[in-house]
């Protein structure tokens, strides 16, 4: 806790997505200044990204990414976006073999069990060490801050976050710094490598709120401030003809939590035991309709035009909830578009998916998970595929695009269940009940129930030695 008034930093490290604002720094901020904090913040990502591509692009690129920027139809976009990846493949193949577009040495950061390793990576110089110290400096020149807060929502960024952290303990030694986000809420919750600790003062775990604030006084609903943030600076990367896949990497949409935490928080595979998905809280539909209003003027934000784009970044908004914004959306006459994670169950009825799309949600994405009865149940998913189907029939009818997540190589599944799964969603997207899906391998991670009763699921779980980064898992059959 701290204890006397910091002048406070927040930093987004590079690199992410660069449509639209990754929304930690964002949410922190508005909390802060509704309590009166000394708070600034500064998106190093898209300004790390665009010096990049700059840099190495020709007379185009910067025309390129304007248009990108602009207001085009997706359409119109895909050519300009392919000829913005093929620069950073060259970048990637050419100049540094760790550039991604949107990530940075992810591959070697999914799994850090030595912190050597990453500090191999800190050290090396790269494609975005010149940039990263140019707006880092200007920065912190400008603010003067006493706190530095770097989020590290993925292993993308933890490179940047500790470069970050390198410059500013040579260069500003009595700042203090604390690193949080995802990662380290997941990842470094095992940590007992004390090297870290000097880059970093403090690893803050959950939510950033509770380390300024008691966090007993922490409302259900945080509304964002985005003062710091340049719209203008985020451009689209059209990847796909897909409409609900473009969703991700295209379009300006101002993030905003529906509730904290999670209203089922029972599947067997998530990480039930963290705050971030058992701690469920519901705020009132006033407060976040208030908030979406509230973007939808222009002097509120950066841009000359309105945003009246919204993505509900829950890990499952409440149905009940929904009901109650979507019914003061249509009081209020609001005109915006919105989409967002739900899970698939049977109270997505005909009317609320209708009622859904009248106050403008135009997609959902849910956990379909293996797509088999047996392991849904194993799970504890709360959903079968019977009762999954009517709601999917409930989003068509109302003309709401849904993005099906799924997963494979789930304990127990056999072949034939797996390629049963392949057959189910193929008819389903036949039918158009849903528009996209995403296959991802299942990963077993520690703080997960499967993890503490594997034997359940027909595993065992092999010994872990890292001193730094935990999180996934390894394990075998055991049958």
């Amino acid at each position: 806790m701290v204890t006397r008034t910091p002048r406070i930093l927040l930093l987004t490290p590079p690199l992410l997505q660069t449509n639209t604002p990754y929304p930690a720094t964002m949410h922190l901020t508005g909390f802060l200044e509704s309590r009166g904090f000394d708070v600034h913040q500064r998106d190093l990502s898209i300004k790390v990204v665009r010096d990049i591509l700059f840099e190495y692009g020709d007379e185009t690129t910067e025309e390129l990414i304007e248009f990108l920027g602009g207001p085009a139809p997706l359409e119109a976009k895909r050519e300009a976006s392919e000829l913005i990846d093929e620069l950073a493949i060259w970048i990637r193949d050419n100049v540094d073999e760790e550039f991604g577009f949107s990530r940075y040495a992810e591959a070697k950061c999914r799994v850090v069990d030595d912190f050597g390793k990453l500090v191999k990576l800190v050290n090396r110089r790269g494609v975005m060490d010149k940039p990263l110290q140019r707006h880092l400096k200007a920065a912190m020149d400008e603010v003067k801050p006493t706190v530095v807060g770097i989020t590290c929502p993925f292993p993308g960024t933890l490179v940047g976050a500790f470069k970050i952290a390198k410059y500013v303990r040579k260069h500003y030694p009595k700042v203090k710094l604390l690193l949080g986000g995802g990662y380290v809420n997941t990842e470094l919750r095992e940590m007992t490598d004390k090297r870290p600790y000097r880059y970093f003062d403090e690893f803050q775990f959950d939510e950033g709120y509770g380390h300024f604030i008691n966090s007993t006084s922490i409302p259900a609903f945080v509304k964002p401030s985005y003062r710091g943030i340049d719209w203008n600076e985020y451009f689209d990367v059209v990847e796909t003809d897909n409409f609900v896949t473009n969703l991700w990497n295209s379009g300006k949409w101002v993030k905003l939590v529906m509730a904290r935490g999670c209203y089922w928080h029972k599947c067997a595979f998530c990480d039930v035991v963290l705050p971030y998905i058992g701690c469920f809280r519901m705020p009132k539909a006033k407060e976040i309709v208030d908030a979406m209003e509230s973007y939808a003027h222009p002097l509120t934000l950066s841009p000359s035009h309105p945003l009246t784009s919204f993505h509900f970044v829950d890990e499952a908004m409440p149905p009940k909830v929904i009901k109650g914004m979507c019914e003061e959306i249509l009081r209020r006459k609001l005109k915006v578009e919105w989409w967002g994670n739900i899970r698939f169950d049977a109270a997505f009825t005909p009317a609320l998916t209708k009622l859904m799309a009248k106050a403008g949600c135009i997609a959902v994405t849910g956990g379909l998970e293996c797509a088999n009865d047996r392991l849904l149940k194993l799970m504890n998913k709360g959903i079968t595929l019977a009762s999954a189907e009517k709601v999917l029939k409930a989003f068509k009818a109302a003309k709401i695009f849904v993005h099906a997540y799924l997963m494979y190589d789930f304990p127990t599944e056999t072949k034939t269940e797996q390629k049963g799964a392949e057959k189910y969603v193929k008819d389903l997207a036949k039918k158009g009940l849903i528009q996209s899906c995403f296959w991802h391998r299942f990963a077993l991670t520690i703080h997960s129930p499967i993890a503490k009763d594997p034997a359940k699921y027909g595993i065992i779980v092999r010994q872990s030695k890292s001193k730094f980064a935990r999180n996934e898992l390894e394990y075998e059959r055991s049958c």
